[in-house]
């Protein structure tokens, strides 16, 4: 970390270190350290040519290191992460078991992550998924967006965030959403807090209720 004791992130083993230390899974048992801060220093890329051109998963992802998302239920992110324009691409995360899934799983009280892409991403899971954020705990979510596919198989799937309980501003979505059951948004998938200043132009698909392009 700088002088300032902000972790300046520029590589994925960087970032996946990063999410070790916010989850609290360090190898040296560090404490949960969700108040962390962090910058990107240079567009992350984590694995190569996750989705297809038309946006659909690739054929083979046997070669693809899974992602751990930052943040969970147990473990929030609570620190501010700015990614300073800079892109994350190629996480791949797909298991339908799993909850509170994205680049980040859950961000809680007063956590703030801005200025960050998502792209040629893929993330499946079961409840609280988005591309950039799957449970947004009254935290703030701004200036970001994705381009990536987000699905899962019960409740709250997102392309920007599953689960909204504070603020997303100025964040759009391109990548395709689609949710087995209800609440799926292009946006959100379930907004119990403010959106505002979000677009989005990808196809959302649902099985029942509270279907949505934003």
């Amino acid at each position: 970390s700088n002088s300032d004791g902000v972790y300046e992130i520029s590589n994925a083993g960087q970032l996946y270190w990063f999410a070790a230390l916010v989850n609290g899974t360090l190898t040296d048992g560090t404490a949960q350290k969700g108040s962390a801060k962090a910058i990107l220093v240079n567009d992350i890329t984590v694995n190569t040519g996750v989705l297809n051109a038309d946006g659909t998963l690739a054929s083979d992802v046997s070669g693809f290191k899974v992602w751990t998302p930052i943040g969970n239920d147990y473990n929030k992110y609570i620190g501010i992460f700015d990614g300073q324009h800079y892109t994350v691409s190629g996480l791949y995360f797909n298991d339908s078991e799993t909850k509170y899934v994205g680049l980040f799983g859950e961000v809680g009280q007063n956590g703030k992550v801005s200025n960050v892409g998502v792209v040629d991403s893929y993330f499946n899971g079961n409840n609280y998924i988005g591309g950039v954020c799957g449970y947004n705990y009254y935290a703030t979510i701004s200036n970001c967006y994705n381009t990536g596919a987000v699905s899962g198989s019960f409740n709250n799937i997102g392309g920007v965030c599953g689960y909204n309980n504070g603020t997303v501003a100025n964040c759009y979505n391109t990548g395709a959403v689609s949710g087995s059951n209800s609440s799926v948004g292009g946006v959100c998938g379930n907004n119990y807090g403010g959106v505002k200043i979000c677009y989005n132009t990808g196809a959302v698909i649902g099985a029942r209720y509270y279907i949505g392009g934003v």
